[in-house]
């Protein structure tokens, strides 16, 4: 019996050191201080570390990500063959115009071209980067679009931003229509600042989250002015 004791008195002694070390390492924090998480820092239940923080919102007419998204390619082939969508990302409504579409765009109509770029708007996203910006097909291998620059823009990167820009128009008319090549021209004051031919077999097998857009803008012959 008094074995025990002495052992319980011995695990007692222990408990209290542990919760002083304990008081220690915490700062002497009382319990009733404690404040939980916030909803975005929960530790994960699965390691006991915090969640990676969400990516910053980019900043508003960021241009630094402009052109390492685009559109996705339209397959007129496959809109030719299928009256229904086939890709998972088109709605109907779309699909449906371009299944409508298919048979006059594949055989170069330049009609159909124009009024797939009225319908579709494939430079829709890109008005809040320029002051205006306007699309044509004058042949079925190339399609043109000129935009008239924000001053605001061209103060940080000048170059950055013309061919950010080139670049994503490029890649949005070239995924909407199958020409072989996009003439990109920008202008400030009525004249002309920055011009590009963007061929579609340069764009081919190009990683565009790391490419440089001003380099590959001079790799297609883009003139700065």
């Amino acid at each position: 019996m008094a074995d025990e004791q002495n052992l319980n008195e011995k695990q007692m002694d222990l408990l209290k050191k542990l919760a002083a070390i304990g008081s220690d390492l915490w700062g002497g924090m009382p319990s009733a201080a404690y404040e939980p998480y916030e909803k975005e820092e929960t530790p994960d239940r699965q390691n006991g570390m915090p969640p990676a923080q969400a990516p910053a919102k980019k900043k508003e007419n960021d241009i630094r990500h402009l052109w390492k998204t685009a559109d996705e390619t339209v397959d007129w082939t496959d809109a030719l063959a299928h009256d229904t969508p086939t890709d998972g990302l088109t709605g109907r409504r779309l699909w449906s115009f371009y299944h409508k579409m298919a048979e006059k765009v594949l055989s170069g109509d330049l009609e159909a071209y124009a009024e797939v770029l009225k319908t579709s708007n494939p430079l829709g996203e890109l008005t809040d980067y320029a002051d205006s910006i306007n699309m044509r097909a004058p042949s079925a291998d190339c399609l043109e679009s000129t935009f008239v620059c924000k001053d605001e823009l061209m103060k940080d990167d000048r170059k950055l931003y013309l061919a950010g820009m080139g670049l994503r128009i490029a890649r949005d008319l070239l995924a909407c229509l199958p020409a072989k090549e996009v003439r990109v021209t920008a202008e400030k004051d009525g004249k002309a600042v920055f011009s590009a031919i963007y061929p579609r077999q340069q764009l081919l097998h190009r990683n565009f989250a790391f490419i440089d857009p001003v380099r590959f803008a001079e790799e297609c012959g883009a003139e700065f002015k």
